[in-house]
């Protein structure tokens, strides 16, 4: 293996998928950085970090638990496993305060939540699928009931909610996803699916106006305008839906099933046999491995800005080429 101040443990003979492995195809290079050589940026991502945050405490709170605890403990996991920047710090201290309002004082009010009933959250789902063979892994928010109708809950953070976000939920590879797992399992699958959509605030501190000024600020705004920041979209999760996204990952771990087949280890460990797909280079305010791939000669340099990525399910180290 290359010399690196980290040590990379690739992956070389894939057993598992998700629906994240399978949104990553739309660039095979960045699939080749993650679940190829299995790094991940050593620096803690903002985006990631909030939408953790702020989905562990709304969980908390239709548990019955005190969401801030759940928030805080969620913070310091995320803190204790990636490097957090200077200015990250200061960003992290001002998002904290929102974050606070916006769950504890905002989320709590609305009527909504309170109709729904969380019976189990986290619980992971694996099975094979039918044509590749390959395991099938993935973790559904929640499940329970709203408004006393049994329920599949996914919690996502957005900056950006329009209609063509609304209207692509009817085909979300994610959820229909675990109705489909759950059908190959032969267990009862659940009728609908609430997305629960928490808008992040967009607005900016004003000259002059102090932290606690643009907190109250924000908390009047979350009170005034719920629906704006609290979005509980429900549909449902189809026969048809559900069968023909069970298709599309069907086909889509085969192709990936195939293009592992096809290559030898160190075809398989080589960058420029995983095409990168330029217009994805920016989307979500940039790839986190941009710089491996703006620098194709001697990437391995960058490597310093990275560490292995922590495997979400342990079916996943047996992919590994040399197990520690």
């Amino acid at each position: 293996m290359m010399k690196t101040e980290i040590t990379i443990i690739p992956s070389t003979n894939l057993k598992t998928v998700s629906v994240h492995k399978i949104k990553c195809m739309t660039c095979l290079r960045r699939y080749f950085w993650r679940y190829i050589l299995n790094l991940e940026a050593k620096s803690l991502n903002l985006n990631f970090w909030y939408g953790a945050v702020a989905g562990a405490g709304l969980e908390a709170l239709v548990l019955g638990k005190d969401p801030e605890k759940a928030m805080i403990e969620e913070d310091k996991k995320r803190c204790a496993s990636y490097e957090v920047t200077p200015d990250n710090k200061d960003e992290m201290c001002l998002q904290r305060l929102i974050l606070a309002s916006f769950i504890c004082d905002g989320a709590a009010g609305r009527p909504a939540v309170r109709k729904m009933r969380f019976r189990r959250s986290q619980k992971q789902i694996k099975v094979t699928l039918r044509d590749s063979g390959l395991l099938f892994c993935g973790t559904p928010d929640a499940e329970g009931e709203y408004m006393k109708r049994p329920m599949l809950f996914e919690i996502k953070t957005a900056g950006q909610v329009t209609n063509a976000y609304i209207d692509s939920l009817s085909f979300d590879k994610q959820v229909h996803g675990y109705a489909y797992a759950k059908r190959l399992l032969k267990e009862k699958t659940l009728p609908e699916c609430c997305y629960c959509i928490l808008r992040k605030p967009q607005k900016k501190i004003k000259k002059n106006q102090t932290i606690s000024g643009f907190v109250d600020e924000l908390t009047k705004d979350f009170i005034e305008r719920p629906d704006f920041y609290y979005i509980f979209h429900t549909f449902k999760l189809g026969h048809l839906s559900v069968s023909e996204t069970g298709a599309d990952i069907e086909r889509l771990a085969c192709i990936l099933k195939n293009l592992y087949e096809s290559l030898k280890i160190d075809e398989l460990l080589e960058p420029h046999n995983w095409p990168k797909q330029e217009d994805k280079c920016y989307e979500y305010k940039g790839c986190e491995f941009l710089q491996l791939c703006k620098h194709p000669k001697n990437w391995q340099l960058y490597l310093r800005f990275y560490k292995q990525r922590t495997m979400l399910y342990k079916e996943e180290k047996s992919e590994l080429w040399r197990q520690k």
